[in-house]
């Protein structure tokens, strides 16, 4: 997954589970910024963005691996 965060700087979050509930980082993403995840940040690890108080915009390219796609 791509993605280019554009406005307002963010919070971007990343959670993963562990054994006692869950682990937690949390990055900024400043105007214009591009992110690439993939590998076990893709995998293990779950993505949020609160919502911020001024205009933001996200572009994300996804891409689905075979027999992960989602319903039809």
């Amino acid at each position: 997954m791509v993605g280019v965060s554009l406005g307002a700087p963010c919070a971007f979050r990343l959670r993963r589970r562990t054994g006692g509930g869950f682990e937690r980082r949390t990055l900024t993403l400043a105007p214009r910024s591009a992110y690439l995840i993939a590998g076990e940040a893709r995998d293990a690890w779950e993505h949020s963005i609160p919502p911020v108080g001024q205009h933001r915009y996200s572009l994300t390219f996804r891409s689905f691996r075979e027999g992960r796609l989602p319903p039809a």
